[in-house]
């Protein structure tokens, strides 16, 4: 039985990784030809393009640099009042209509006793 060995990974700064993703940002620069260059795989730089996005692009799991969070504007803010009223109003909508069909169901078993006294008769 053969043994397997541990393979060797390289590990980049946090500052290597961020300078990378921003060289391959560059309008005209392929993604592909970066890591080329620096001689990584395509792969990795685009998942440290994700990362840097999503602002948990970090050198280690403790470290974690954040992007700031976005300003909020007056209409965004409006936007979300309107949504949240909306909700309301469709939240009570939804609560009259669950009691209708409660009744109705009701009123088919109703109906349907009735109808089996009905026969017997």
């Amino acid at each position: 039985m053969g043994l397997t060995k541990k393979k060797h990974y390289e590990s980049y700064t946090l500052a290597f990784k961020v300078k990378a993703v921003r060289e391959s940002k560059k309008r005209g620069v392929r993604a592909v030809d970066v890591a080329k260059a620096l001689g990584i795989h395509p792969v990795m730089l685009y998942r440290w393009r994700q990362e840097y996005k999503e602002g948990r692009l970090s050198e280690n799991k403790h470290m974690q640099i954040k992007a700031p969070p976005p300003k909020k504007s007056r209409e965004d803010s409006d936007a979300l009042k309107r949504a949240e009223t909306r909700i309301k109003e469709l939240e009570k909508r939804l609560a009259s209509k669950e009691e209708e069909v409660v009744i109705l169901k009701k009123a088919k078993r109703f109906f349907s006793d009735q109808r089996r006294k009905d026969t017997r008769s």
